[in-house]
């Protein structure tokens, strides 16, 4: 439960810093950042799902 929840924090930082990045036109950070974004939202919706539905 709690790491799910560290991982929420970590996940809506992350796009923080994505559209931060995107706001300032650095491209790399842009790019490396969205990649980086992309897969921690994905970890934390597949952890949202285990704590709800649980997965066996």
């Amino acid at each position: 439960m709690y790491m799910t929840v560290i991982m929420i924090f970590i996940s809506i930082l992350a796009v923080m810093g994505t559209l931060k990045n995107k706001r300032s036109g650095n491209k790399p950070g842009l790019l490396i950042g969205g990649a980086f974004t992309a897969l921690t939202v994905a970890i934390t919706l597949i952890a949202i799902y285990d704590e709800i539905v649980g997965l066996q």
